[in-house]
């Protein structure tokens, strides 16, 4: 295969020689006397249709080039350049099989409705179309230039949601609010059910009432869920929130057996009055976390023995600024028998700069879902919605090779890193295989919250609504529309 070297983008040599009309001649990089490339245009049809082509095709040396992407697509195939080990793979396109809408959800108040999922996960033993997602912590917005946290349901419980699929709609079997143990008071709801408030003042984001005007008391122990995970050793979930950010062991009934921290975190949340039990476990520079991009995906591994935890976002390491523009997530390992953290790896997100009207910041993780001991599923995505969405993606992310950075110099530094830098390091980050194209399927939402496999070739996915709720140019709340729902994508290939 050749490469045309003016602009490193791989094609591939057409099977015919078509007419050339309108021919503009460029020439390679460094010889121009040896080889020149004429840009040409003209119609490639394939099964009756003509090709939108991103680049015109080229003549070089009497041979006809055109975009791979392009005619891997025309053939149904999914094309993946994997920057890392300099390759390109050419699958199948997944579909979606079938689609399932929360159709007359209950109403909160104020003509809000329940939605919000983020996370998802199957459990073993369980019927295939059963499932467990969470609410995050509840309806909010920003009004305002300065953009204030809103809380228009202020008394909101964050809780877990078994539900299963049929006919198209969602049917929720149970709701299990979050709640603190048997004895504990929480300090806004006085009672044992917690709220989705921020925590603590300074480090959290001030929360206000529906127009912005009043603020609102603090929740040490409130929390912003954003993933979820079975352990079938013990029958408890684990939950990965944004506030501290930190993870949580939780009982079948909704009891938060521990909050699990930052080092460091726990004396500021216990002067706060929190009630809920809490083991400083994780390292320390997670304190760093940018407000609103803390850990958000989840899962256990399939024997049970270890649980993977990823940051939404690079952390604001040394500054806000260099988070924001870093591609370095960070994703750690937990021994469940220990419950201490025993890894932290590197996984890097797509670079902005190959999408349109896409920033660094808001290339996001949102979920995790576990085929083996160091092997899952990973999703990524953009902030853009509908047509314009152009990164959602799931990938297969192997761990087996890829570097332990836990307590290493490289750690404290890593948002700094560029992808060179990581490789004259000798750090090898976590291995990324594209599965799913879901952009390319017409996925209509900003978010992939929540991620699980069903069988070897099914993936479940939900969106997360926002519980529908925005504000207008004006600062009035307003509802969206958008439904929760939950999607299956069908795969070719095994996942396992």
């Amino acid at each position: 295969m050749k490469r045309w070297l003016g602009n490193k983008r791989v094609l591939l040599a057409a099977a015919a020689i078509w007419t050339v009309t309108g021919a503009q001649l460029a020439f390679a990089e460094g010889d121009q006397a040896a080889l020149q490339a004429a840009a040409v245009q003209f119609n490639i049809i394939s099964q009756g249709k003509a090709l939108s082509l991103d680049k015109d095709p080229v003549v070089i040396d009497g041979s006809t080039y055109v975009p791979l992407r392009a005619i891997g697509e025309a053939l149904g195939k999914q094309v993946e350049w994997n920057e890392w080990n300099q390759s390109i793979t050419l699958k199948d396109v997944p579909q979606i099989s079938a689609t399932y809408e929360w159709k007359n959800a209950p109403e909160l108040g104020k003509g809000i409705q329940e939605g919000g999922f983020s996370g998802l996960v199957h459990l073993p033993g369980d019927p295939a179309d059963t499932f467990y997602s969470l609410g995050d912590r509840g309806p909010n917005g920003e009004v305002g230039k300065d953009k204030l946290r809103t809380f228009p349901i202020d008394g909101y419980n964050p809780r877990l949601y078994k539900f299963k699929v049929s006919d198209g709609g969602i049917q929720i079997l149970d709701t299990i609010k979050l709640q603190l143990p048997v004895g504990k008071t929480d300090a806004v709801t006085g009672s044992r059910l917690i709220t989705g408030l921020p925590n603590l003042v300074g480090p959290d984001e001030v929360p206000f009432d529906e127009k912005g005007a009043v603020k609102l008391g603090y929740d040490p122990d409130g929390l912003d869920p954003e993933g979820i995970a079975y352990s079938p050793s013990d029958d408890t979930f684990w939950i990965s929130e944004e506030y501290r950010p930190s993870i949580l062991q939780v009982k079948r009934d909704g009891t938060i057996l521990g909050r699990y921290v930052p080092k460091g975190a726990k004396a500021k949340l216990v002067a706060a009055g929190a009630q809920t039990e809490i083991y400083e476990t994780l390292p320390e520079i997670y304190n760093s976390r940018i407000s609103n991009r803390g850990l958000e995906g989840v899962t256990i591994s399939q024997d049970g023995k270890f649980l993977y935890t990823s940051i939404q976002s690079p952390m604001a390491n040394p500054d806000k600024k260099t988070g924001e523009a870093s591609r370095n997530l960070r994703i750690l390992k937990m021994d469940l028998t220990t419950k201490q953290i025993i890894g932290e790896y590197v996984y890097v997100a797509e670079n902005a700069a190959m999408f349109r009207n896409v920033k660094q910041k808001d290339v996001v993780i949102s979920d995790l879902s576990a085929l083996s001991d160091d092997v899952m599923l990973i999703d990524e995505r953009d902030k853009n919605a509908g047509a314009d969405a152009q990164l959602k993606r799931i990938y297969k992310a192997d761990f087996s090779q890829a570097s332990n950075l836990l307590g290493t110099p490289v750690s404290l530094g890593l948002e700094a890193m560029t992808v060179q830098q990581l490789r004259d390091h000798g750090i090898v980050p976590v291995g990324k295989e594209l599965v799913a194209d879901i952009a390319k399927l017409g996925y209509p939402y900003e978010k992939i919250e929540g991620l699980a496999v069903t069988d070897a070739h099914t993936i479940a996915i939900v969106n997360d609504n926002d519980f529908g709720v925005s504000y207008d140019d004006a600062g009035k709340l307003s509802l969206t529309g958008v439904p929760t729902q939950l999607m299956l994508i069908k795969v070719s290939e095994s996942l396992k």
